[in-house]
C-alpha cells in the first residue's frame, strides 16, 4: 500500500513537471542567440579588438550581444548603441557580460561590428566568445 502511494505521488510530481515545462515555451519571450563566434583574443588598450561577424540590425528590433571572458580590469564594449562598460575581476573564471540593450531605430541602415577595448593600459581581458542576441516578445526560437 505505502509503494502505490509513493508511485502515485511520483506519478504526479512527473506529470505536473511535464505540464509545466510544455507550457513554457509557449508564451516564453526573451533573448535569442542570433549569431556566436569563438574570439580567443586578449584585449588591447590601444586599439578596438573585432569580436565576431558584423550583423545588419533590423528596424524596430531590439538586440544586445554577451560575451564570456576573464581578467582583471574592465573593458569598453562598443559599437557606441551598445557602449557598456563591462568589469573582469578574475583572471582564472570566465564570467558571461553583456551590453545594453538597443532597439533600431526606423531608417537605420549601417552595419554593426561588435569589439571591444580595455579601459585601462594595466589589467588584462581575455574574450573567448561572443553571442549577438535579439529580443522576442513572443517565443524565442530554438537554436539550430
Amino acid at each position: 500500500m505505502r509503494n502505490r502511494l509513493i508511485g502515485a505521488a511520483a506519478a504526479v510530481a512527473c506529470t505536473a513537471g511535464l505540464a509545466v515545462t510544455s507550457a513554457a515555451p509557449a508564451s516564453a519571450a526573451g533573448w535569442g542567440t542570433i549569431s556566436s563566434s569563438s574570439v580567443g583574443k586578449s584585449l588591447s588598450y590601444s586599439s578596438w579588438t573585432t569580436l565576431g561577424r558584423s550583423f545588419k540590425p533590423a528596424p524596430g528590433v531590439i538586440y544586445r550581444y554577451c560575451v564570456v571572458g576573464k581578467g582583471t580590469t574592465k573593458a569598453n564594449l562598443q559599437p557606441t548603441a551598445f557602449g557598456t562598460t563591462a568589469s573582469f575581476t578574475n583572471s582564472k573564471s570566465y564570467v558571461t557580460r553583456c551590453t545594453k540593450s538597443w532597439k533600431t531605430p526606423s531608417g537605420y541602415g549601417s552595419t554593426m561590428t561588435p569589439s571591444a577595448a580595455k579601459l585601462t593600459s594595466s589589467g588584462s581581458v581575455y574574450i573567448s566568445k561572443v553571442y549577438v542576441q535579439r529580443y522576442y516578445s513572443g517565443p524565442v526560437p530554438s537554436a539550430a
